[in-house]
């Protein structure tokens, strides 16, 4: 009986080698592609909901510049007249009277008061003397633009007295003119003008405020 040949041994070199060359491949193409998705997510912004919002580059709207003070609201506050220079007529004779000293005070809300405290104004026309007494108050309302102050509801009390020569001629209850006056103010002085005349005040201030 013939024997079995043996079964030629096969050389597993090769597949070997090509295997475990394939397998190198496939480590370094999946080290590549873990590399490249990495360097991906890195290169796109974290879409992190807790994040810290950028700070706003937008402005903050200007403030508007205060209004310019109106010319009628330096006439607000205490006045003392320094200087009173008018015509009047008196028992038909024309005499230019001077004199100062009552108290005036413009209110905001469009109401004026003065103060008459033996307010004496006087002069000389035609070889006599002239004085005219003002004892009392006088209230009235107000409306101010730029230039003109005009006047309304007058409401007098106390008296006015007129003297000749020194004698006591009339005495009656004191009577408001409603005759608009032009005026001039600035800062601490104030200048009205009529028709017939013309007043100078100064401003009362506090004691201590530097003029």
């Amino acid at each position: 009986m013939s024997s079995i040949p043996s079964r030629p041994r096969r050389d597993w070199t090769v597949p070997v080698l090509l295997g475990a060359v394939a397998l190198a491949v496939l480590v370094v193409v999946c080290v590549a592609g873990s590399a490249a998705a990495f360097l991906s997510f890195r290169a796109k912004p974290a879409n992190n909901s807790s994040a810290t919002p950028a700070p706003s580059t937008s402005r903050p709207a200007p403030t508007q510049p205060p209004a310019t003070m109106a010319p009628a609201d330096c006439l607000i506050g205490d006045w003392e007249e320094v200087s009173y220079v008018t015509n009047s007529e008196i028992y038909g004779v024309t005499v230019q009277l001077t004199g100062k000293g009552s108290l005036i005070r413009f209110a905001a809300d469009g109401t004026s008061v003065t103060v008459l405290n033996n307010v004496v104004v006087s002069g000389s026309a035609q070889g006599s003397s002239y004085e005219v007494i003002h004892n009392g108050s006088l209230a009235l309302n107000y409306v101010a633009d730029a230039t003109t102050i005009n006047y309304s509801n007058p409401k007098a009390s106390g008296t006015t007295t007129w003297k000749v020569d020194g004698k006591v001629r009339d005495t009656e209850p004191i009577r408001a003119s409603l005759k608009p006056d032009t005026y001039r103010c600035q800062g601490n002085d104030l200048r009205l003008f009529s028709e017939t005349g013309a007043t100078e005040l100064k401003r009362i201030l506090p004691p201590g405020t530097p003029v």
